[in-house]
Parts: structure tokens; sequence; C-alpha cells
């Protein structure tokens, strides 16, 4: 079965997105409240596809996207950013080579075919 983090401070959305995704595809879903907790949870649990949030307090998923990058035990790791502004940051994570963005309010069709897209492209990489 294939595993998600969700890092997001909101925790209703964090339920939602779980709830949405466990119950359309065959994924385990993890939370972690905010950014700094990503990268532990990541080497216990080794997920196939990181969901940030952009803005949450401490690490920001941008910060946390560069220590992702940063290091050559989470570099392929894929991340899927949720944001209030997707139109601006997308503009704005260019220059990261970040284009997968996804839009708050989310529509659960888009978020699960997303996501799904995210884990077969890591299948298929692997």
């Amino acid at each position: 079965m294939k595993r998600v983090l969700v890092a997001d401070d909101d925790p209703d959305m964090a339920a939602l997105i779980k709830a949405i995704l466990e119950e359309r595809l065959s994924v385990t879903v993890d939370h972690v409240p905010n950014g700094a907790l990503v990268l532990d949870h990541i080497a216990a649990t080794n997920p196939d596809l990181v969901i940030l949030d952009v803005s949450m307090p401490g690490l920001n998923g941008i910060d946390v996207f560069d220590l992702l990058r940063g290091s050559a035990s989470f570099v392929d790791v894929p991340v899927l950013f949720l944001t209030a502004v997707p139109d601006r940051a997308e503009q704005a994570f260019a220059r990261f080579g970040i284009s997968d963005v996804m839009a708050k309010p989310f529509d659960s069709d888009a978020l699960v075919q997303r996501v799904d897209e995210l884990l077969a492209r890591r299948a298929r990489v692997a």
C-alpha cells in the first residue's frame, strides 16, 4: 500500500484530505501539523508522496521543499503543494522547479486524480 504524508497546520483540512484519499485510493495517509516534523516523519515512514501546505508556522512548505531537495535521501520524494493562491504560487514556484500545485479549497476528484498521477509517476521512476 502506498503511503502519503500530509503536512498541514489545519487539522480539519488534514482530516479531510486523509478521508478523501483513503476512501478512494489504496493509500495510508499520515499527518504532521508543521513543517519541522516532516523530515523526521519521512525518514521514519518513507512516504511515496508528500502533500505540503504552503502557509504553515515555522517551516513553511517552501522551506520544507528546500530541505527535501537538499537531502540525498529525500530528493526523489514527489511533493504536491496546496495553497489558497495557486496562480501566484505557480509563478513564484516555477523558479524552484515546482510544478505540482493545487488550490485550496480543492475539488475532491481533482485531488484524487493528481495524487494518483503522482504516485503512478513515482512507481514508474522507481
